[in-house]
C-alpha cells in the first residue's frame, strides 16, 4: 500500500492519517486540536478545502441517489416523494459527512506536503528525539 493510499484509508477509518491514531472527535462535530497519540495538529491552517469536500460529497450523494430512483422507477417517479427527499439528504448528507471530509482533507495536505513534519505540541503526544 502506497503512503498516499495508507493516509486516505486511516482519514476514510476516522484515524489520524499520520500514526493511525483513534480519539480524533470529541463527538461527531468537534474534532480535537491534534491527534493524541503523535500530536498532529489537526486544527490549524486552511480547513475550507474539508467543507468543499464536504458539500461535493453531499451532493454527489444526493445525485447519485435522485438519479437512481428517477431511473428505476421511470416513467412515473415519486415527483412528491423526491420534493422532500432532496432538501432532507442536503441537510443530514453534510451532516454525516463532516467527520470524514474535515479528516480526507487534513490526509491531502499530508499527501501534498510528504516532507513536512507534523506539528507535536501536545503534553504526552510530543515525540522526542534521542
Amino acid at each position: 500500500m502506497t503512503r498516499r493510499t495508507q493516509l486516505f484509508t486511516r482519514a476514510l477509518l476516522l484515524r489520524c492519517p499520520h500514526c493511525g491514531g483513534r480519539g480524533l472527535f470529541r463527538h461527531w462535530l468537534a474534532m480535537k486540536e491534534s491527534c493524541p497519540v503523535c500530536g498532529l495538529s489537526l486544527a490549524t491552517g486552511n480547513r475550507v478545502g474539508a467543507y468543499i469536500f464536504n458539500i461535493a460529497g453531499a451532493e454527489i450523494v444526493m445525485t447519485i441517489v435522485i438519479v437512481a430512483i428517477v431511473v428505476r422507477t421511470w416513467p412515473a417517479p415519486p415527483w412528491n416523494v423526491l420534493q422532500y427527499l432532496a432538501p432532507t439528504m442536503m441537510l443530514l448528507v453534510p451532516l454525516v459527512f463532516y467527520p470524514f471530509s474535515k479528516l480526507l482533507w487534513v490526509a491531502m495536505d499530508l499527501a501534498m506536503h510528504p516532507n513536512a513534519e507534523p506539528d507535536a505540541r501536545v503534553h504526552g503526544a510530543v515525540r522526542r528525539e534521542t
